[in-house]
């Protein structure tokens, strides 16, 4: 199954499986992937899951802008629909996300974040 891995300087934060027909990120809090920052539009994105109707239980994934102000990066290009391949870097506001398609690739090193008395910076206890 495909996923989301959403990284913090190379670090790994939170996998999101796309296992669903439609995911949708956004700032809303009724989002499928709320992202809490004001770069980022209510209705940021969605990412659609096609199955293959000749290929039974392979499917493509497909990330769509929806009118964002500040637009959906993939790989450091703006776009405004993209199929998405293997590795491909989603860059929504401030957050960077990595497109797996097969979960049982490991996903980078994982580590916990901590949060620190200065706002918006984190630390690891590494």
């Amino acid at each position: 199954m495909a996923m989301l891995v959403l990284t913090h300087e190379g670090l790994t934060i939170k996998r999101i499986p796309l296992d669903q027909a439609e995911l949708r990120i956004g700032r809303k809090t009724d989002s499928d992937v709320f992202i809490d920052d004001m770069l980022a539009s209510q209705s940021h994105a969605k990412i659609e899951k096609v199955e293959y109707m000749e290929d039974a239980g392979r499917a493509g994934y497909f990330i769509e802008d929806l009118n964002s102000t500040n637009h959906t990066y993939i790989n450091g290009a703006p776009i405004d629909r993209k199929k998405l391949v293997h590795n491909d870097v989603i860059r929504i506001g401030k957050h960077t996300f990595k497109f797996l398609e097969d979960a049982a690739e490991s996903a980078d090193k994982t580590t916990k974040l901590r949060k620190s008395w200065i706002p918006g910076v984190y630390y690891t206890a590494e």
